[in-house]
């Protein structure tokens, strides 16, 4: 059996190990509470850091989007005066074609009118006159780059001859050749301008006769009224 001596001591011994736990428990807590002030204080200094830094990098940015909309607003000012320029350039070659061509017409309208004024004096003055104004015609066209489509003796070519009629083809002129210019065309650069209308050989058709066909139903009797 326990003697009083024995339980006193041990009833001491566990009242000091609980003092000693209780002590470590408070020195504890005390070391926590101070790491939390300690966090706490520095936590906002931390944060004011990196508000900062957002603050400044939110300014770069904002910098940075001001430059690229100035470039952009620049450049598109830039691209409407050059397609102003080149409109007006357009219009202005366009104009100036014009009055190449129509600088290269007067002296075919000058000769036209001197014709027509001598007309009832001698024909065949008229006539070489005509005839004069249509070479000089034919001249001008030719400066242009505009050349006649070649028709008689060709091979029809559908996408420069328009077919009028057709005629029975011959040794002379085999089928698909074109016999006669009925009216002239023209290309340009080798783009058709406008067609010549022109009659084109063709072989004939071989004649086929039909076989009669022999009806079998009785044929209606016809009675004179």
């Amino acid at each position: 059996m326990e003697t009083w001596d024995q339980r006193t001591t041990s009833e001491a011994q566990r009242a000091e190990h609980a003092g000693a736990v209780s002590e470590n428990d408070t020195a504890g807590e005390l070391d926590n509470t101070a790491v939390r002030e300690s966090a706490a204080a520095g936590a906002p200094a931390e944060q004011e850091l990196t508000l900062e830094a957002q603050q400044e990098q939110l300014a770069q940015q904002r910098q940075k989007t001001e430059e690229y909309v100035d470039h952009l607003q620049r450049l598109q000012a830039e691209f409407q005066n050059y397609r102003r320029r080149m409109m007006q350039e357009k219009s202005e070659a366009v104009s100036r074609g014009k009055e190449d061509v129509l600088r290269a017409l007067v002296p075919v309208l000058t000769n036209f009118r001197l014709a027509l004024q001598h007309a009832d004096q001698d024909a065949n003055a008229v006539r070489q006159g005509v005839q004069m104004i249509w070479q000089q015609f034919e001249g001008f066209l030719r400066d242009q780059g505009v050349e006649p489509i070649p028709t008689i003796g060709q091979v029809f070519d559908p996408a420069y001859h328009e077919v009028l009629s057709t005629v029975p083809a011959t040794v002379e002129t085999p089928a698909n050749t074109v016999v006669t210019e009925v009216k002239a065309g023209y290309r340009i650069d080798g783009r058709l301008l406008a067609p010549a209308q022109v009659i084109v050989a063709q072989a004939e058709e071989s004649t086929v006769q039909a076989t009669p066909v022999t009806s079998t139903a009785p044929s209606a009797e016809v009675s004179d009224s």
